[in-house]
């Protein structure tokens, strides 16, 4: 960790608008953001369980998008003098770039990890409430709280710009590459849980076993899936667990190169595509868009058939997708006034926890609530989200004008990601008990991750003390 003075003259000698000066020297904080902020947003969240973050081809990605991201953000936030509101606001529009345009979650129906919230909050085309949420996640979790932690970290580069022309072109080249080939390519061919709306019907025809096909399927559940839907059929009554269960038991077929038999499908039309696809030996994703084929053609009305892969985004909301982007940058801008003072948030680790707290609040638990029944309009949870922003960009800006804000700031960033570094322990150690090999070393990540903030909060709260005795006796 570098000396606090030596920040102080680095960033009192280094033009905001100029090239930074031996920007060789920077390549440490340049290397941990580049980093940090895709192991934070993805892997913490268990989005990447560990087998698959560290996959060579997989990481370079999420390095291009999150880390080359955060990093263009941290350096925009710096040059133009912006306080901590303006990161926010860039954190949002990265959180667009992604999850509008790239994943195009905040609009396929079918996107895997908006799950119930492809039902709850879905009109004219936009999974709203999702929206809302992976914004602000994107905004605080992904972008702002990885910047303040590495700023802190190397304290002495905190004030200047980390990268030359041509670092910001190479960054940028990179971020712009792995969004234009997810808006092209990305898609998700499971079967999700707005498809599931014939649930009912469709355990009927499972649990009477009249095909080789419906036999096969039904001795592939598990003990659990099961009951629930020789009950559900007993019962005639559909649910929420019924759903569940069938969509995760489709799934389970549909990377299995040994579903199509001719004698299991015997009786079952086959559209042409599928015999063409049958002769290549699909594999992969082809794989999984032949069964999914198969079975739709095996239980038509049933399931839904989708005809296109991937998902594409229409003209109007790609468009308002850019232009939100741009009033947000365009808001960001304006932020460079910083509030004076050092009354600032006193206890910064625990408003940290607070926010993600509020986050679990409303990204899970309202909509799990209304999934099993509950009501709560999602208009009101789409403004909630918007105050829960507006009241982390207030605190932030509190911190904007602290003598230690390095310090401050990178205490809320631990507060922020410890809940995630406890979710991250808790789910590898749940998941690894079912045997899933993907988050087989989850546990020493969350372990890591939560030694190493131990270590640097008791740094920070340290130096901070010691600023503000100099400050004191100054």
């Amino acid at each position: 960790m570098s000396d606090v003075n030596e920040g102080r003259a680095e960033s009192a000698t280094t033009p905001v608008d100029d090239q930074p000066p031996r920007a060789e020297r920077h390549w440490k904080p340049v290397l941990t953001l580049l980093v940090l902020a895709p192991a934070v947003g993805e892997l913490l969240s268990g989005s990447s369980p560990p087998l698959q973050f560290f996959n060579p081809v997989f990481f370079v990605l999420l390095v291009g998008l999150y880390g080359c991201g955060a990093l263009l953000v941290r350096e925009l936030v710096v040059r133009r003098g912006l306080n901590a509101a303006g990161l926010l606001l860039l954190g949002a529009a990265y959180g667009i770039i992604e999850e509008g345009l790239m994943c195009k979650s905040f609009f396929n129906p079918y996107w895997t990890d908006t799950g119930f919230l492809s039902i709850y909050g879905r009109a004219a085309g936009v999974n709203w409430v999702w929206a809302f949420g992976l914004t602000f996640y994107h905004m605080a979790i992904s972008i702002t709280a990885p910047v303040f932690i590495t700023e802190a970290a190397f304290s002495g580069h905190a004030t200047v710009p980390w990268l030359r022309r041509r670092g910001q072109v190479i960054a940028g080249s990179a971020f712009a590459l792995v969004v234009l080939l997810g808006f092209a390519f990305f898609d998700n061919r499971p079967f999700h849980l707005i498809e599931m709306e014939h649930s009912l019907e469709l355990a009927r025809q499972v649990e009477a076993g009249s095909r080789p096909l419906d036999r096969f399927i039904a001795g592939g559940f598990s003990a659990k899936h099961g009951e629930i839907v020789r009950k559900a059929v007993a019962t005639q009554a559909d649910s929420v667990e019924l759903k569940h269960a069938l969509q995760e038991e489709l799934n389970r077929l549909l990377p299995r190169p040994e579903l199509y038999s001719p004698e299991r499908f015997a009786g079952v039309p086959l559209p042409a595509r599928l015999s063409e696809q049958m002769a290549k030996r699909p594999q992969g994703d082809q794989l999984v868009e032949f069964n999914r084929g198969l079975l739709e053609a095996a239980f038509p009305g049933v399931l839904p058939v989708r005809q296109v892969y991937p998902f594409r985004l229409g003209w109007p909301w790609t468009l308002g997708c850019l232009g939100g982007i741009l009033a947000l940058v365009g808001l960001a801008l304006q932020q460079t006034r910083a509030t004076s003072g050092a009354r600032a948030v006193r206890a910064p680790w625990f408003t940290g926890i607070g926010f993600t707290a509020g986050f679990v609040m409303l990204g899970f638990i309202v909509p799990s609530i209304v999934e099993h029944g509950g009501r709560f309009p999602a208009w009101l949870l789409c403004g909630m989200w918007v105050g829960l922003g507006m009241l982390l960009g207030m605190v932030l800006r509190r911190l904007d004008g602290a003598r230690d804000r390095t310090w401050r700031r990178g205490l809320w960033a631990i507060g922020a990601i410890s809940p995630w570094v406890l979710f991250a322990l808790l789910l590898g150690l749940a998941v690894g008990v079912m045997g899933a090999k993907s988050f087989l070393g989850m546990p020493w990540v969350a372990l890591g991750f939560g030694s190493a903030m131990v270590v640097l909060a008791r740094a920070w709260k340290r130096r901070s003390k010691l600023e503000l005795g100099d400050a004191g006796a100054g």
